[in-house]
């Protein structure tokens, strides 16, 4: 029998169809995304305060110029999330995700032909995650990226109560995924990425020329202690056969 796309009713064509049709099997959006930073601990700590005077003592000079309330409009929630329509950080264009693998080779005896089975022996240490960040007047890359990465330079990620003025952890961020849940529906969370006590630790250089005007991006690595990948909201659409 020759099956013609027309006739979806038996073409293996309405399987694909049906496929792509169920919620959990539908394509997901690239582009449906937001990061969010918590910054509870950092803030009762006064990190965010402090920058001005923090920074002009480890250099030993008076120059650096940081506004407290400029710097606490960066990190207020509102610029960070909205849980009426999911904005999330406004200062993200892009976020790359650590890899995973484990370290695996051939080990034993060999002769002749023979190969030694593969052995796995330790699982590689978690990459840093970088985000692309967008330029704003009120610069969130050089007013609190670039201080809170130079705080952690002279404190070091050492291991120290929450409490301590010292400490330079952010308590999470998260990068959230969305996904569209249905006609006249709000969009969703189908699954967040979770890092857990994060500090920048790399920030790229910055360009300026007389070229024809465009969005200004700049990128910054973050480390963590640990990660974890909830699927939030899909237990809830997902299809069940």
């Amino acid at each position: 029998m020759i099956f013609r796309p027309s006739d979806t009713s038996r073409s293996p064509y309405s399987y694909y169809l049906d496929l792509l049709g169920s919620w959990s099997t539908n394509v997901a959006l690239a582009s449906q995304w937001f990061v969010y930073f918590n910054f509870d601990t950092l803030k009762r700590n006064g990190l965010f305060n402090s920058f001005e005077v923090s920074l002009n003592d480890f250099e030993g000079e008076n120059d650096w110029q940081l506004n407290a309330d400029v710097t606490r409009m960066l990190v207020d929630g509102r610029l960070q999330h909205s849980f009426e329509n999911l904005i999330g950080c406004v200062f993200a264009k892009e976020v790359k995700l650590p890899q995973e693998s484990v370290n695996a080779s051939h080990e034993g005896l060999s002769y002749g032909g023979y190969m030694a089975p593969a052995t796995a022996s330790t699982r590689k240490q978690h990459d840093s995650f970088s985000l692309t960040l967008l330029e704003t007047n009120a610069s969130f890359l050089d007013l609190v990226i670039r201080p809170w990465l130079i705080t952690v330079g002279y404190n070091g990620l050492v291991a120290r109560p929450k409490t301590s003025f010292k400490y330079v952890k952010a308590d999470y961020a998260d990068v959230v995924m969305l996904a569209k849940g249905g006609a006249y529906s709000n969009m969703v969370i189908r699954k967040i990425h979770r890092f857990y006590n994060v500090a920048p630790i790399a920030m790229d250089g910055e360009s300026y020329s007389y070229a024809p005007d465009g969005l200004k991006f700049s990128n910054a690595s973050f480390v963590y202690d640990r990660y974890c990948v909830s699927d939030k909201n899909t237990g809830n659409f997902i299809d069940v056969y």
